[in-house]
C-alpha cells in the first residue's frame, strides 16, 4: 500500500465524481499498474498524463540546480492548468515532515485553479549520505538565488493519528485525519489457523512468527509472503526454517483471500511504526489480529478497538493459544474495518473536492 496507490484511489474518486484529472507523474503504464493493482490500469488510462521531470542525479549542487529548474517549469504547468484542487500523494515534498502520506493544496499563491489536478511525483534530487547539512544550506541559498518558492500546502492530511498529533504538536493546525481505503474481505468458516501476510524483509521479524509456530505445534500456522529482489538469500534462509505445522505460500493475497478469510488469529510480527492496512485487511476477513507492542499496527488496533499485543515470543505463545481457543465473532471484528472502505474514503475525497478544506467538518 504505496503512494502509487493511494494516488490511483484518489483518481478514481474524482473520475468517479466527473471530475477532469491530469496526473503528474514520472509514469503511466496502464498494463504495469493493472498487474501490480488489478483493476487501476483503466484508471490511470482515463487521467490525463503530464510527464514529470523527476530525476535522480546523485551530483550535489547540480542536481539541485537542475530540480529547481524543473521545479520551475512544473509552476508554469500549473497555471496553465488552472486547477479547481490539486491533491499530491507523495510521502514527502520539500520541507514537509517526511511521515505524512496525503497532502492537499487549495487556493495557495503556487496554484491557482479550473479543472482537477492531481500530483503523483515532484522534482527531488538525491546526493550521498552525510551531506544533510550541506544540502540543506545548498538548498536555502540557490532557492533564494532561483527565486523559487515550495509548494505551501493549505491542508495536510495524515493517515493515522500518531501522524496527525505530531502534525499539530509541531504547529500545524492545518490537519486532520483521512483513513486510507483497504480492501474489504468476507469471513468464511475459520479455522484454528494462524496466518501473517508479508514480505520476507527483516523488517518484518518473520522469526517470530515461526518461533510461534515451533512452540505451538498443534496449531497450523499460514505464511503468505514474497520475496524482495536483492534478497534472495534472507528468503531461502526463512524458507530453511519453516516448521513442520507451517504452510507457506509464494502468493499474494488477492490471488489467495480464502487463505485469510479462513484463518482465525493473524498475526502481525513487523516492528515499523507505519500503519500497514493488512491488519485492517485482516479485521474485514473476521480474523482476531495480535500485534507487537510500541509499532504502528498497535495503534491500529486500539483505534479499532479489537486485537492483543505482545513484546517477546514468550508472551506471544500464551496469547496466541488463549486467542485462538476463545469464541469470537468473525462477522462482528469484520465490522471494526469499516471506516476504512473505500467507498468512505471515495466520498471524503469529493467532499473535500467540492467542499474545500476550511472546516475540518467530517474529516477528523
Amino acid at each position: 500500500m504505496g503512494g502509487e496507490l493511494l494516488c490511483l484511489q484518489v483518481c478514481q474518486a474524482l473520475l468517479r465524481a466527473g471530475y477532469k484529472v491530469a496526473l503528474y507523474s514520472d509514469a503511466n503504464i496502464p498494463a504495469k499498474a493493472d498487474e501490480v493493482y488489478p483493476g487501476m490500469g483503466q484508471i490511470l488510462s482515463e487521467c490525463r498524463q503530464i510527464p514529470s521531470n523527476t530525476s535522480h542525479r546523485s551530483i550535489p549542487g547540480i542536481a539541485i540546480i537542475k530540480d529547481f529548474k524543473d521545479i520551475r517549469k512544473t509552476e508554469a504547468k500549473f497555471r496553465e492548468i488552472d486547477p479547481d484542487v490539486t491533491f499530491c500523494t507523495q510521502s514527502s515534498l520539500f520541507h514537509v515532515p517526511s511521515p505524512l502520506y496525503h497532502f492537499i493544496y487549495q487556493g495557495t499563491d503556487l496554484f491557482e485553479y479550473s479543472t482537477s489536478y492531481l500530483s503523483s511525483s515532484f522534482p527531488r534530487q538525491k546526493i550521498p549520505h552525510g551531506y544533510v547539512s550541506a544540502k540543506r544550506g545548498l538548498n536555502n541559498f540557490l532557492r533564494k538565488i532561483l527565486q523559487v518558492r515550495p509548494p505551501s500546502p493549505d491542508w495536510y492530511f495524515a493517515l493515522s493519528p500518531s501522524v496527525l498529533e505530531g502534525l499539530r504538536r509541531n504547529g500545524y493546525r492545518n490537519s486532520s485525519l483521512i483513513l486510507p481505503p483497504c480492501s474489504q474481505f468476507q469471513p468464511r468458516q475459520k479455522k484454528e489457523q494462524i496466518i501473517q501476510v508479508t514480505r520476507l524483509i527483516p523488517e518484518k521479524r518473520v522469526e517470530i512468527f515461526l518461533e510461534a509456530a515451533r512452540r505451538l505445534p498443534e496449531f497450523r500456522f499460514v505464511l503468505l509472503a514474497r520475496t524482495k529482489p536483492g534478497l534472495e538469500a534472507y528468503a531461502r534462509e526463512i524458507e530453511g526454517r519453516i516448521p513442520a505445522n507451517m504452510v507457506y505460500f509464494k502468493t499474494t493475497l488477492r490471488q489467495a483471500p480464502h487463505l485469510l478469510e479462513e484463518s482465525k488469529v493473524y498475526l502481525y510480527t513487523g516492528g515499523e511504526i507505519a500503519m500497514p492496512l493488512i491488519i485492517v485487511e485482516a479485521i474485514s476477513a473476521g480474523c482476531y489480529p495480535i500485534v507487537a507492542r510500541h509499532t504502528g499496527p498497535e495503534e491500529t488496533i486500539q483505534s479499532l478497538g479489537i486485537g492483543e499485543t505482545f513484546d517477546s515470543v514468550d508472551d506471544l505463545v500464551p496469547t496466541i493459544r488463549r486467542v485462538i481457543k476463545e469464541p469470537t465473532n468473525p462477522l462482528e471484528i469484520s465490522q471494526k474495518a469499516k471506516p476504512f472502505s473505500p467507498e468512505r474514503f471515495e466520498e471524503q475525497i469529493v467532499d473535500i473536492a467540492e467542499n474545500g478544506v476550511g472546516s475540518e467538518r467530517s474529516h477528523n
